[in-house]
C-alpha cells in the first residue's frame, strides 16, 4: 500500500472503527434485553454498517467507507480481538472441572462433536457446486464445513447459564465442562483441516504433516511453554496488574504468531497460552478483570463487527442458498443436541437433563464465527457460505436461552448424575 493510499484510507478507517463500536454498544444492550446474548447484537452491527443493510438503504453514505471496509489495517485489527477473546477463554478454562467430570465430558462431548460432524461432511459433500470457491478441493471444504457445525461456544454458553441462574448448578457445571472439551477438540480439528487446506490436497502425508506439527506445538507448549509462563508470574508482583496485563498480551501475540509460523491457526495458539496462564493458577483477578473489560468492551466488539461486515446477508434472499442454509442450521442444530441427547441418555441422566445439556451445547456463537472468519480468509468458504454459517452461529445462540430456560424448569437446581463423575487422576 502506498503512503498516498494510506493516508488516504486512514480517516475512514478511524471513523469506521469508531462506527463499529457505537453501533456495536447499542445493539449489544437491545439484545441483551430482548434476552438474548450481546454476541447477537455486536455480530448485528456489521450486518448494519455492511453491504447487508448499509450498502442497499444508503449506497451513496456506503460507498465513501468501503475502502475501509477492505483496509488490511481492520483486518488486522479485527485479528488483535480474535486473538484476546481466544486467550480470555483458555484463561478462564477450569481445568480441574474437566477433569473433575472426566468420563462424562469425554463420553457426551466426543459423540456431541462426531455425530453433527458426520451429517456436516456428508452434507458439505451434496452441496451445489456454486455455493463453493474455485480453488478449495470439494472433501477440503466438506471437512471444514463438518469442523464448523460440531463446535460449541463456552463465552455464550457460560454467559447464559449465568444469566439463567444455572452456572453453579451440577447441570450448569457439567455442560460448562463439557463446552471446554468441545472447544479444544474442535481447535484441534480446525488446525488439521486448515493445515490440509493450505497444503492443498488431502492425503496421509498431508494429514501425518499437520498432526506432527501440531503435536510438536502442542508439546513444546506443554513442557516448555509451561516453564516460561510459570517463570514469568512468579517474577511479577501480585499488586501490579499493568505487568501481569503486559505478559499475558505479549504471551498471547506472541504465541499466537509461533503457531502462524508453523502452519497452524494462530486462534488455537492463543487459546493454548490462555491454557498455560490458567493451569498455572492464572493471573491476580484486578489483572483479569481488567483483560476480560478491554476485550469484551472493545476489541470483541470490533472482531464481531468486522465478522458480519464481510456477510451479505441479503444472498440468502437466494432461493437455493436459502434452501442450503436451512438445511444447515437443521442439521447443525440436530446434530448437536441429538448427539449430546444420546450420549448422556446412555451414562443415565434423565430427559431433561439430556436435552438440557443438547441445547446449551448447541449455541456455537463466537466460536463459529471465528471459524467462519479463517475459513473466508483462507478461501476455503465462499462469500455465500461463510453468510451462511454465520447466520447459523447468530440463530443457534439466539434461540438457545429460551429453550433452555423452558427444559431448566424440569432440572433440579442440585441434580446429580446417577453415576458420579470420576476424575483421570
Amino acid at each position: 500500500m502506498s503512503s498516498a493510499t494510506a493516508l488516504g484510507t486512514t480517516p475512514k478507517f478511524l471513523v469506521l472503527v469508531a462506527l463499529l463500536l457505537v453501533v456495536a454498544r447499542a445493539l449489544g444492550s437491545v439484545t441483551e434485553r430482548l434476552g438474548l446474548t450481546r454476541v447477537v447484537g455486536e455480530l448485528g452491527t456489521g450486518f448494519v454498517l455492511g453491504p447487508s443493510v448499509f450498502s442497499r438503504l444508503l449506497p451513496s453514505m456506503y460507498d465513501p467507507l468501503a475502502p475501509a471496509v477492505a483496509s488490511t489495517l481492520l483486518s488486522d485489527l479485527s485479528l488483535l480481538g480474535l486473538v484476546l477473546l481466544l486467550t480470555l477463554a483458555g484463561l478462564e478454562t477450569d481445568v480441574e472441572l474437566v477433569r473433575s467430570y472426566a468420563r462424562d465430558v469425554i463420553t457426551i462431548g466426543s459423540v456431541g462433536v462426531a455425530v453433527p460432524f458426520a451429517f456436516g461432511l456428508a452434507f458439505g459433500l451434496v452441496i451445489p457446486a456454486f455455493l463453493l470457491t474455485d480453488t478449495t478441493p470439494r472433501l477440503v471444504f466438506a471437512l471444514f464445513l463438518a469442523t464448523s457445525l460440531c463446535i460449541s461456544a463456552i463465552p455464550v454458553i457460560v454467559r447464559i447459564l449465568i444469566d439463567l441462574e444455572a452456572f453453579d448448578s451440577t447441570f450448569g457445571q457439567r455442560t460448562v465442562a463439557t463446552a471446554m472439551y468441545t472447544d479444544v477438540v474442535g481447535w484441534l480439528l480446525l488446525s488439521v483441516v486448515v493445515g490440509v487446506a493450505r497444503v492443498g490436497r488431502l492425503d496421509l502425508r498431508a494429514v501425518g504433516a499437520v498432526l506432527l506439527t501440531l503435536l510438536s506445538v502442542l508439546l513444546g507448549a506443554v513442557f516448555l511453554g509451561q516453564r516460561v509462563v510459570d517463570a514469568a508470574l512468579a517474577h511479577l508482583d501480585e499488586a501490579d496488574v499493568r505487568s501481569h496485563l503486559v505478559v499475558v498480551v505479549a504471551a498471547a501475540v506472541g504465541g499466537s504468531a509461533l503457531t502462524y509460523a508453523a502452519g497452524i491457526e494462530p486462534a488455537l495458539g492463543a487459546f493454548a497460552v490462555g491454557l498455560l496462564f490458567a493451569r498455572a493458577g492464572g493471573i491476580p483477578e484486578r489483572a483479569r478483570a481488567a483483560l476480560e473489560r478491554v476485550t469484551l468492551g472493545v476489541f470483541a466488539p470490533l472482531f464481531f463487527g468486522v465478522a458480519g461486515l464481510n456477510a451479505d446477508l441479503g444472498l440468502l434472499f437466494d432461493p437455493t442458498v436459502a434452501v442450503v442454509g436451512t438445511a444447515t442450521f437443521v442439521i447443525a442444530t440436530v446434530g448437536k443436541i441429538g448427539g449430546v441427547y444420546l450420549a448422556a441418555s446412555w451414562l443415565g441422566y434423565d430427559g431433561p437433563e439430556a436435552v438440557g445439556m443438547g441445547i446449551g451445547l448447541n449455541a456455537r456463537g463466537a466460536i463459529e464465527i471465528v471459524v467462519a472468519t479463517v475459513g473466508l480468509e483462507l478461501g476455503i468458504l465462499s462469500t455465500r457460505m461463510y453468510t451462511v454459517v454465520i447466520a447459523v452461529a447468530v440463530l443457534t445462540s439466539a434461540m438457545t436461552p429460551p429453550l433452555l430456560r423452558r427444559v431448566l424448569r424440569g432440572i433440579p437446581g442440585d441434580s446429580t448424575p446417577r453415576r458420579a463423575p470420576e476424575s483421570v487422576e
